[in-house]
């Protein structure tokens, strides 16, 4: 009867609007990045919405960070991210609303994401999100398109340490014509006694090939971990690294797409 609870939760999620915050399958932040976007099942922190709106946590009131990345060595396309997690909220204190922004502006072409989510705790084992995602387009000397994602998102903790994350997105693009993702993303998450995590993505979308993503992440001293990840469908290896001094962290990384080239970035994030 214990898992009643959480067997209906999981039901919920599978028949609820798709999501997936992020309109591409590149992670700006650096340590979505470092773990090859195996974030599904990870409890987040300021970037958490973007893999799965259940994600952001509640165990720090607020937490905001900011990323750079140069997406496959290609300078003039840099990316730069922003997001925000407020939580134990007011009015609302099993709850969090969270906010994120990423802009994409190689010479005349210019992409923007806004997103907002909320996330609750339904119960002690079990957290729900909700977010809403905007993607803007602006080409020199051509109207502006956009699309809008509608996501949904659930974090269940079937025991102490391990944790099952279920992601859906889905996209309505009327005035864009090309393919964007309709994605369902589920995952497993362990963490050890030590700190260290494991974790492991399925990822997927009618129109591409499944993929499998994993990753680790390992404590080498209380301020210092590493991160290690791959990924099938391309082939993507990464790596990264997080240093932290009181409620500021640090995180470095770099992933190789077999296909496209490397991915390198930097960011900085605060937890309260």
């Amino acid at each position: 009867m214990r898992n009643t609870p959480i067997l209906l939760a999981l039901c919920g999620c599978m028949c609820a609007a798709p999501l997936y915050a992020s309109f591409d399958f590149t992670p700006t932040d650096p340590r979505g990045l470092a773990m090859s976007g195996a974030m599904t099942a990870v409890d987040g922190g300021a970037f958490g919405m973007q893999y799965n709106p259940a994600a952001p946590s509640l165990k720090k009131r607020l937490s905001a960070g900011a990323a750079y990345a140069i997406p496959y060595g290609e300078s003039e396309s840099a990316t730069t991210s922003g997001a925000a997690n407020w939580a134990n909220l007011p009015f609302d204190h099993e709850g969090a609303i969270s906010s994120g922004l990423k802009i994409f502006s190689p010479q005349s072409y210019r992409e923007q994401t806004v997103s907002v989510g909320y996330s609750r705790a339904l119960s002690t084992s079990i957290h729900a999100g909700v977010s809403l995602s905007r993607m803007s387009l602006n080409v020199d000397g051509r109207p502006d398109r956009s699309a809008t994602g509608v996501n949904a998102g659930l974090l269940a903790e079937l025991r102490p340490g391990l944790v099952l994350g279920i992601s859906s997105f889905n996209i309505n693009s009327p005035s864009i014509g090309s393919h964007l993702p309709r994605t369902t993303l589920a995952g497993l998450s362990y963490r050890f006694e030590n700190g260290n995590l494991l974790t492991a993505d399925a990822e997927g979308d009618p129109d591409r090939p499944g993929r499998i993503l994993a990753a680790g992440e390992f404590i080498l001293l209380p301020s210092v971990s590493v991160m290690l990840g791959a990924g099938t469908n391309p082939s993507v290896v990464s790596a990264g690294a997080s240093f932290g001094t009181g409620p500021v962290s640090a995180t470095v990384a770099v992933s190789r797409n077999i296909d496209l080239g490397t991915t390198a970035a930097i960011g900085l994030e605060l937890k309260l």
